[in-house]
């Protein structure tokens, strides 16, 4: 028969904290119930103990109190313990879109993105207005809301745009998937051919092309573009390309890259 909770009392009112954490620490391995001598364990003035309580606490049944209590708790890892519960849903979650702590906006910005749930314009504008970094809003933009992704990247920086591509990266593996194929619609084509390094295909390479051609994009983007193509420079249909970009280009950067990988495999060969 499997012990109950209570039979850790003695350490729990032991005055010395070694022996309060490790019963603590020992919470995990019984079922969540007779809640009470835990609830002197969350009152001990140590984050161990807190937080290996409140995650058995929330374990239980009928903690409603206990979890309403937490969420007011100054403490945000204690905060973001009752939002993963299983009392918390997606209502609660976005209403701590608001939270003082980063940290738990990016952990409900996360929870909501999971199910599936979209958060309204106004809690996004909110949250870029009090200075939410837009690199915690890209996993959940590009997750849920692609749209709204392209009306916040207007201006985006460097490092954003980084967290973006990387995210990008792994989330998507053809220019269908929905946040690449409106990024594309949208013509945000820095970040698409960013994207598009590495990748190979037909369909990709006319995408890099129509990219490396559009005179809107930046020249030093298509530049590095073309550069990225030259460890292909083996292949007749990229030096082609590369010949025909040479001539046709207004950009004497452009112009002068794309010749160099047109002929690159010739100066490989000499």
């Amino acid at each position: 028969m499997r012990k109950s909770v209570n039979c850790l009392e003695p350490l729990i009112a032991h005055e010395n904290l070694d022996y309060n954490r490790a019963a603590a620490n020992l919470l995990e391995k019984f079922h969540a119930a007779e809640t009470d001598v835990v609830k002197l364990l969350f009152a001990k003035d140590d984050m161990i103990c807190q937080i290996k309580s409140a995650e058995f606490l929330l374990r239980a049944d009928n903690e409603e109190i206990f979890f309403e209590k937490l969420l007011q708790n100054h403490d945000s890892r204690l905060r973001i313990i009752a939002l993963g519960s299983k009392y918390c849903n997606h209502q609660t979650l976005e209403r701590f879109l608001d939270d003082e702590s980063i940290k738990v906006v990016e952990y409900c910005l996360s929870a909501l993105s999971n199910l599936n749930h979209v958060v309204s314009d106004l809690a996004l504008e909110k949250m870029l207005q009090r200075g939410v970094k837009l690199g915690l809003l890209i996993p959940y933009l590009v997750e849920i809301s692609p749209q709204k992704l392209i009306q916040c990247i207007d201006g985006i920086n460097n490092q954003d745009t980084k967290i973006l591509v990387d995210l990008l990266q792994q989330k998507c593996r053809t220019i269908h998937d929905e946040p690449v194929k409106t990024l594309i619609e949208n013509c945000q084509y820095v970040i698409v051919g960013r994207w598009l390094q590495g990748k190979r295909g037909k369909t990709e390479d006319n995408l890099r092309w129509q990219i490396i051609a559009d005179d809107t994009v930046n020249e030093i983007e298509r530049s590095r573009f073309i550069e990225r193509l030259f460890a292909r420079c083996d292949e007749e249909n990229i030096r082609s390309m590369a010949q025909k970009i040479s001539e046709t280009s207004s950009s004497e950067l452009i112009r002068l890259t794309a010749h160099n990988l047109s002929t690159a495999e010739d100066k490989v060969r000499t």
